[in-house]
């Protein structure tokens, strides 16, 4: 009787230690190797935000976009297309050649939505 208890304790525990490293040690995702689930212009995907607000989230949160469109302002690692999108590199060097005024089309993962700004916030992005 004790043995089988021992067994089922040590195949609990092996279960949570195994479950454990699955969520918390996988790798993480790289939206910049993933293909794009939309290809729109900056304001096409703040639109939709700006006017239902819910089902735009339902429908962009957490995919990866291509978004085209005008630079307004770049700022180290960041950039603002049409002021209606908001892209955030993981370095500096990613937005290094990008000027303000110039057309680009970037890919990035949909993080978000700035009410006071009316912006779609973008991460992960790299200039295509």
């Amino acid at each position: 009787m004790k043995k089988g208890i021992l067994i089922i304790l040590a195949l609990v525990i092996l279960g949570g230690v195994g479950a454990y490293f699955y969520v918390f040690h996988k790798p993480h995702r790289d939206p910049s190797t993933e293909k794009a689930t939309y290809q729109l212009s900056a304001e096409a995907l703040a639109d939709p935000f700006i006017n239902n607000q819910a089902a735009a989230n339902e429908k962009y949160i957490d995919k990866v976009v291509e978004v085209s469109g005008v630079v307004l302002e770049v700022e180290g690692t960041r950039i603002i297309l049409d002021n209606a999108v908001s892209c955030t590199a993981a370095n500096e060097e990613t937005f290094a050649q990008i000027a303000e005024g110039d057309e680009v089309k970037v890919k990035g993962r949909v993080i978000g939505f700035d009410d006071l700004f009316e912006e779609v916030k973008m991460d992960n992005c790299i200039k295509l």
